[in-house]
């Protein structure tokens, strides 16, 4: 095995992951905590796509040696002999025997490998190898894409001035996306424990983690294909109407201004009120530092 194109393939899919985030990120503001675990995800999105190409060369490869190894040889009668019966005979045939078979093995090891038939990949990666890589790919991207970048893109929305409170909120506003995988979940454990001849255990376990974050992309999968198989070609044909398209432009046009308009007035009301509550608030008050905090928000977004 060369373990140079394995090599060059990670670190080209690390560099590809690197340039496209700073160009498209700002990491001069963003958290180290921030970047890190978006570099990650990105990073092994594109792992994946160069790693399944030789993992599928390297699985026909081995596929193509067990079924091309030669077959087993039959165990020679005087192994089978008990000491006893041996004869003159038997000992001359005890003594041949060996030679014959080692004959014969030799025989076809060399015809295996003087005429292969199956070529080793330039991809080629071993089994256990392929297997741990799978793995932490497989795991670090379950916990990225379950846990650690749904709470932090809540937790950076939410409007809490504490580290607690941005996670219970983080935590409320993703209730939704956690009780429905944990109702699958659910579902299948009950399943299993129903089932006479299944066990609960810690590798079982770990299957329907894996079950269940696969059944839920494919919930999601169908509902996302139902809607779009019938409303890309209605946009596409929709597109095609000029005058449909000018009036639906007009009408667009005229709701988004009335919700400026709204926003606008929104925003109006709550800067006055936290002028009046910075107003009336003293220096020395507890929650001074949560209206300075807001008002140090409001000079930046407006």
């Amino acid at each position: 095995m060369s373990v140079g194109p394995l090599t060059v393939e990670i670190v080209f899919t690390f560099c590809l992951s690197a340039i496209l985030l700073y160009k498209y990120g700002n990491w001069k503001k963003h958290h180290v905590f921030v970047t890190i675990p978006v570099l990650i995800a990105w990073y092994f999105s594109f792992t994946i796509i160069v790693m399944l190409p030789m993992d599928v060369s390297s699985t026909s490869y081995r596929q193509c040696l067990k079924e091309n190894s030669p077959p087993p040889l039959p165990t020679p009668a005087w192994e089978n002999t008990p000491v006893e019966n041996f004869t003159s005979n038997a000992n001359e045939t005890w003594v041949s025997s060996p030679f014959r078979v080692s004959s014969r093995s030799t025989a076809l090891e060399t015809e295996l490998f003087d005429d292969p038939v199956c070529k080793e990949p330039w991809s080629y990666i071993p089994n256990n190898s392929l297997r741990n890589l799978w793995r932490i790919v497989y795991w670090t991207s379950q916990c990225l894409t379950w846990l650690i970048l749904p709470l932090m893109q809540s937790y950076s929305q939410a409007g809490d001035f504490t580290v607690a409170g941005k996670l219970r909120s983080a935590i409320i506003d993703n209730a939704i996306y956690y009780g429905s995988y944990l109702l699958i979940f659910i579902v299948l454990l009950f399943y299993i424990a129903a089932s006479p001849n299944l066990h609960v255990n810690g590798p079982k376990l770990k299957v329907i983690c894996i079950t269940t974050s696969n059944t839920w992309g494919l919930f999601l999968l169908v509902l996302l294909l139902g809607y779009g198989l019938v409303e890309v070609p209605r946009t596409c044909w929709n597109l095609a109407k000029r005058g449909f398209m000018l009036n639906y432009t007009y009408f667009k046009a005229s709701k988004l201004y009335l919700e400026k308009c709204e926003a606008e007035d929104a925003l109006e009301d709550m800067l006055e009120d936290i002028k009046k509550i910075s107003d009336n608030m003293g220096t020395s008050h507890p929650l001074r530092k949560n209206v300075e905090i807001g008002r140090a928000s409001c000079r930046e977004r407006v």
